[in-house]
């Protein structure tokens, strides 16, 4: 027999966790926040640890709640589709996608509202991480879309989403491009490594014929935190201009680029499912839509 504690406590901490807040978890649950703030405490009592720190406006997970989430926000995403195939199709449509960070938050997440309403019978849940999912156990994820090299899953069919160029880019307050710039030019700004970019500056220096200073560099671990410091005049980023669009088209960024110029350009993201779901509705209306979307998208990308 499995101990676990009382399933609406459960149900009732993801809500509240998920949303930061006992007053926003009260109003999607259609309960008082006192009755949400009682099902919090008794599961506190239930595991004597707190997993709240509790704010005036706000409530803060600890540790011990953080780690409690992380499974269980899965967990019941699971229960929910278990429960979905046995409704109707007309009743219910459920696409669960998993996307790598940077992608769902500068290029997916701003485009996304298009699907949500294009395909208004689809119920899109959206989650994010730096890790591809295995879909092979996670029956729970109908698609991945995955960064850095093709996942090599067996029954699992994987479809690069284009070539995707990596340019430098900075602040105009870091380089005017109002004349010309050179690719030495470049390598006299400071330089900010984006580490989990498959291109890195030592690849662009030598296919452009220029010697990498052998100084040290800030590093951030996410594509969308390295553009966020070049836009803050950190310095310069070399990086896909699929991360980029937006702050490009307001003049927050501009590339460091021209003639003199060589582009490096890769696959680095990909989308992949599960081969005996290629047909699923919902899935195949997702996939095109995401294809269609690559092709108009004015980044100057080649699908």
């Amino acid at each position: 027999m499995r101990r676990l504690p009382p399933l609406p406590a459960l149900r009732t901490f993801e809500v509240a966790a998920r949303l930061g807040s006992f007053a926003a978890a009260a109003s999607e649950l259609n309960v008082t926040p006192s009755a949400i703030s009682h099902q919090v405490r008794s599961l506190e009592a239930w595991f004597e640890r707190l997993l709240f720190v509790r704010g005036t406006r706000r409530v803060e997970l600890t540790p011990d709640g953080r780690r409690l989430l992380s499974g269980l926000t899965q967990a019941f995403d699971l229960m929910h589709d278990s429960c979905a195939v046995l409704r109707s199709p007309d009743q219910v449509r459920v696409l669960a996608v998993h996307c790598a960070p940077s992608f769902a938050s500068k290029w997916l997440g701003p485009r996304i509202g298009r699907f949500m309403q294009a395909y208004p019978a689809t119920t899109l849940r959206l989650t994010s991480g730096p890790e591809p999912p295995d879909l092979r156990r996670n029956t729970g994820i109908q698609l991945g879309i995955t960064y850095g090299a093709p996942p090599e899953r067996a029954a699992v069919e994987v479809q690069a989403l284009g070539l995707e160029p990596t340019v430098p880019m900075c602040s105009p307050r870091i380089a005017s491009t109002s004349e010309p710039i050179t690719p030495q030019d470049v390598v006299r700004l400071p330089l900010i490594e984006s580490k989990l970019n498959p291109v890195h500056w030592a690849d662009w220096c030598r296919v452009n014929r220029v010697r990498l200073p052998p100084a040290a560099r800030p590093s951030f671990d996410r594509g969308s935190m390295a553009i966020a410091a070049a836009v803050d005049g950190l310095g310069v980023v070399l990086e896909t201009l699929r991360f980029a669009e937006s702050e490009l088209a307001r003049g927050e960024l501009v590339l460091l680029d021209g003639p003199g110029f060589r582009r490096i350009e890769r696959e680095t993201h990909f989308m992949c499912w599960r081969r005996a779901e290629r047909d699923h509705p919902a899935l195949s209306a997702f996939r095109e839509w995401l294809v269609a979307q690559l092709a108009t998208s004015p980044d100057g990308l080649s699908t």
